[in-house]
């Protein structure tokens, strides 16, 4: 969309931003490590919906209950305790954690709360084991300035992080407990936000003032940005699941042509007096003596075929809504989520399938249908047939009400489909296992003041970073990284050291044409400690880097020793170069600087710095700069 006045659209768009945080979690003391090992165990559970503070029953809650799934759990004998097995009561609330929280809160001039009062969120889909999350809101009222003015930051939370899910098969849903209570800061902005632009911006700048703490976890899966969008007419939508800041514009930006185009469907739908039918016939009779392989499949699995009248929509459910995704598809994604179907037929897309005209005037004459009807069936048992167009009559009778208001999760094509009902209220209830913690003067007064991005600018400055590269480090998730490798190698230059970790990767693919190379911080100590001692050159860095990310396990210095990475002296340089100009007399009289340059760094590259080496040889050749 390009030249779009948001405003006229009545467009609202706010953030929720989580962020986990590199502590030990939340309400006990298990390391906050995802593990790759074998679990050690598992535990078996069915989670239900209990009742809030108001005694009901949250709408997301009930829906995820509908789905009678089981849960089998995944844990570690030692890094897996009680509380995350919810066969404890919670550990006092990890004050590390609650530091941290209270260090952004003052970066972004927040006010905290005066008790911290830890509440239940109810959540059933199987990611907590005890079937709520434990959360807590730390400080209120700060905010952030864009390019695009001020948004507002209305809350900061402390609260669990979910199990990781590892897989699903039909209705047993299998998570790992290891990233169950890591802590993570949420983030909530007011629905101010302007533009898809501004929202990106403000996601870019929350993520980048939490880091000047330090203490954030990096890499994928460790930050969550969750928009709400609504325009003028239609509702507010909570869209989760894209982990690249850079398509959030896009996301936004189709949610808000989705809805537009769902408000146009729905003043359709109004004036053609749409209603979904609730009666539902059998057609299988009719499509008996069709050529569809679909109808005869059906047959052989005595399966029946059930029809209902859409009232009001013919020609619209393949009206596309955004992209190439039609209004079918919104019914599709909503029966995936209630029924084992994964689709129905339409009359908008026939005739097709071995279905024609006489059939379809057939089951419109059973079912009742004028010209501005539509029709929808389905195949399977009696019951599971009824519960499909039930669950399509409930989708249609929403669109024929508004926009929907819920949650719906990113697509690969930043399209959004439907996840589930939006929560409510009814989700939230005290913790009684968890005491308050009070925000005491003593307690502000022991957290340190973080530094300000433009404050660690100035001194990467000072480092010796140019503008571009210290800008570029501020933003990178090896920040904490890199200064901390400054600081323990001291002789080593920090521009070598910032573009190491800003370029490593992507030189070592491009150099030795690898598809992906692995680095972890270990291997940048150890190469980095063999460069502070003055064992390699700076020009040997990528290439142990190199084998490092092949060879995780090794060790850098023994990478040094076997690929002959070792530093030479400069009196060892000399003589190479003396045997070059001797082995090649003429080009050395000719003072063929460039040619004899190139015939000792392949003596040499990787051994001593490129610099001494050009030195030296000009040196030799008496050539003056």
């Amino acid at each position: 969309m390009t030249d779009v006045d948001y405003k006229k659209l009545g467009f609202k768009c706010g953030l929720e931003i989580h962020q986990q945080l590199d502590t030990n979690k939340l309400f006990c003391e298990c390391p906050s490590v995802l593990r790759e090992k074998q679990p050690d165990f598992e535990i078996k559970r069915k989670l239900k919906a209990v009742a809030g503070e108001m005694g009901e029953k949250d709408i997301a809650a009930r829906f995820e209950e509908s789905k009678e799934k089981t849960f089998i759990y995944e844990g570690y004998n030692d890094t897996t305790c009680l509380v995350e097995l919810d066969e404890e009561p919670p550990h006092p609330m990890n004050k590390d954690a609650l530091k941290i929280a209270l260090q952004v809160a003052k970066i972004l001039s927040m006010k905290p709360v005066d008790e911290v009062e830890v509440m239940r969120k109810t959540v059933v889909d199987g990611s907590n084991t005890s079937g709520f999350q434990r959360t807590a809101m730390i400080a209120e009222n700060g905010h952030v300035d864009t390019s695009e003015g001020r948004v507002d930051v209305s809350m900061l939370a402390l609260e669990e992080d979910a199990a990781r899910k590892i897989s699903q098969e039909g209705e047993t849903v299998k998570y790992r407990l290891d990233r169950l209570g890591i802590p993570l800061i949420e983030l909530r902005t007011d629905p101010v936000i302007i533009s898809p632009q501004q929202a990106k911006e403000t996601a870019e700048k929350l993520g980048l003032l939490m880091r000047m703490t330090g203490k954030v976890k990096r890499g994928i899966g460790t930050v969550r940005q969750d928009v709400n969008v609504s325009i003028s007419g239609g509702n507010r939508v909570e869209i989760k699941g894209f982990q690249e800041l850079r398509d959030m514009p896009k996301v936004i930006e189709n949610e808000v042509i989705r809805q537009q185009n769902l408000v146009e469907l729905n003043k359709k739908l109004k004036q053609r007096n749409a209603k979904a039918v609730r009666k539902f016939e059998e057609i299988s009779k009719i499509l008996k003596e069709s050529d569809s392989n679909l109808v005869k499949g059906a047959i052989e699995r005595n399966d029946k075929i059930y029809a209902m009248n859409l009232k009001g929509f013919h020609t619209l459910l393949k009206k596309p809504i955004v992209g190439e995704r039609t209004l079918a598809k919104e019914f599709v994604d909503y029966l995936k989520h209630f029924t084992g179907m994964h689709g129905f037929i339409h009359s908008d897309e026939l005739p097709k399938y071995g279905i024609v005209e006489n059939h379809i005037f057939q089951i419109k004459q059973l079912l009742g249908c004028s010209n501005e009807d539509a029709f929808a069936f389905v195949f399977g048992k009696k019951e599971d047939c009824e519960k499909a167009l039930n669950i399509l009559a409930d989708r249609a009778e929403q669109l024929i009400a508004g926009v929907p208001k819920e949650v719906r999760v990113a697509n690969d094509d930043l399209t959004t489909r439907f996840l589930r009902p939006m929560p409510g209220a009814a989700r939230m209830y005290p913790e009684t296992d968890a005491l308050p913690v009070r925000i005491t003067k003593q307690l502000l007064e022991e957290v340190e003041e973080p530094e300000l991005p433009e404050e660690k600018l100035n001194r990467y400055s000072q480092w010796g970073l140019s503008k571009d590269l210290a800008n570029q480090m501020l933003h990178s998730e090896d920040m904490p990284v890199f200064e901390r490798l400054v600081k323990k190698f001291n002789k080593v230059n920090p521009t070598t050291i910032a573009m190491s970790l800003l370029s490593a990767a992507d030189e070592i693919r491009k150099r030795y044409d690898t598809i992906s190379a692995f680095l972890n911080d270990n291997h940048f100590d150890q190469t980095f400690g063999l460069l502070d001692k003055d064992k390699i050159a700076k020009e040997a860095v990528i290439e142990i880097l190199a084998y490092l990310s092949k060879n995780p396990t090794a060790n850098a210095e023994e990478v040094a020793e076997k690929l002959k990475l070792k530093k030479i002296s400069i009196n060892e340089l000399k003589k190479i170069i003396d045997k070059i100009m001797s082995e090649n007399k003429e080009l050395a009289e000719k003072k063929q600087f460039g040619v004899l340059m190139g015939f000792v760094m392949r003596k040499v590259r990787g051994r001593i710095d490129g610099e001494i080496v050009s030195n030296e040889l000009k040196k030799k050749l008496d050539i003056k700069d």
